[in-house]
């Protein structure tokens, strides 16, 4: 959690609110952020989806994972259709992951995902690093994917 908003967990009555709030934007937009859940087993991993705080003024990509799914691929193998589907929804032109300087597992998702770093600012609570996709980029990059699998 250290690395996710201010690092404070939510009670109930806010991860309420949260969920709301998303079924709010997925009605609204079409997108939002969506629960991960273990094909195998059912277990619940996790949320990622593509967001807008009510203070940025630019999208992002989010993927959190509960520790016990940490370093098995997940956070890649979700947020790849995430993309694919919002950009093939929306009129996006890019998409930001903001991350910690210090995480480097993220960083590495980011990376995989094709995102390239943009720059480095400081907020109060702390250095983000800002990573960029843009629809050009990953729809050329998918079709390599595509392409390459035939």
């Amino acid at each position: 959690m250290r690395y996710v908003g201010d690092g404070t967990i939510l009670d109930r009555k806010e991860v309420a609110a949260w969920i709301s709030i998303c079924q709010q934007k997925y009605a609204a937009r079409g997108y939002g952020t969506s629960a991960v859940f273990r094909r195998s087993d059912g277990n619940f991993l996790g949320y990622c989806g593509v967001v807008r705080a009510p203070e940025q003024n630019f999208d992002e990509l989010v993927y959190v994972l509960h520790r016990a799914a940490w370093g098995q691929g997940y956070a890649t193998e979700v947020a790849a259709p995430m993309l694919d589907y919002v950009f093939s929804i929306s009129s996006l032109n890019e998409i930001f992951a903001t991350i910690d300087p210090m995480n480097s597992p993220s960083i590495r998702v980011a990376e995989k995902l094709g995102f390239d770093y943009d720059r480095e600012e400081a907020d109060e609570i702390g250095p983000i690093a800002y990573y960029l996709m843009s629809r050009r980029q990953w729809l050329g990059r998918r079709g390599e994917s595509l392409s390459s699998r035939q």
